[in-house]
């Protein structure tokens, strides 16, 4: 088995995102991407590298390397390692701003074309949106973050949302109920907002946060 796949199987089975695999064996996100994605098993991987993973997944080198048949592995050391303070910015990539989402009453949302944000490649995100006011506080969303959104239809209860009622805009958490609708603020000031039946025509979710940038 290749090393991306015993990666991929154990994120899967531990419920862990790359990144926090990724911190987990103290390697950059875009290096573990790199291996999951090696399905022609084009990369050789170092020995200090399956040290750091086998302790992440609880195992010993000989362990690891005892499951991988099918990676090269190159027993040179490695070239100029980093010192213990440094660490490797991650493969960064840029996505679009939609425009402003209200994180309070709902605002309207322009488009900003050709308004880009740099975010790290290992977080899907399809749009950014910057958040305006203070109802979402409590999740650490502040007026003027950068909120960095992946584009779906549906949701889960309890996820922090960013939807469209008619062509207005809110950043709340979601939750469904049957045929009702309740956006839930992070701030207790702020009252819920409910939708039922015939309103629910006018409300689309845009998609689901997945990843915000401080605007201090």
């Amino acid at each position: 088995m290749r090393i991306g796949e015993i990666i991929r199987q154990y994120r899967t089975e531990h419920g862990l995102s790359l990144r926090a695999f990724a911190s987990l064996s103290n390697i950059s996100p875009s290096y573990v991407r790199k291996l999951e994605m090696d399905v022609e098993n084009k990369s050789s991987i170092t020995i200090p590298k399956i040290s750091s993973i086998a302790k992440a997944m609880g195992l010993t080198p000989d362990e690891l390397l005892a499951a991988m048949d099918d990676t090269t592995v190159d027993l040179r050391p490695e070239k100029n390692p980093l010192p213990a303070n440094i660490i490797p910015v991650p493969e960064m990539k840029k996505v679009p701003m939609l425009g402003a989402v209200a994180c309070g009453e709902p605002i309207y949302m322009d488009e900003v074309r050709g308004e880009y944000y740099p975010m790290d490649s290992s977080i899907h995100a399809d749009f950014c949106l910057r958040a305006q006011g203070d109802s979402m506080t409590g999740a650490r969303i502040y007026d003027g973050d950068i909120v960095f959104i992946q584009s779906s239809p549906v949701v889960e209860n309890g996820q922090i949302a960013a939807v469209a009622i008619d062509d207005e805009a809110t950043l709340k958490y979601f939750y469904q109920y049957g045929d009702t609708v309740v956006l839930r603020p992070a701030n207790a000031k702020y009252e819920e907002m409910t939708y039922s039946r015939e309103d629910l025509d006018y409300l689309r979710i845009l998609g689901r946060a997945v990843a915000f940038q401080s605007a201090l």
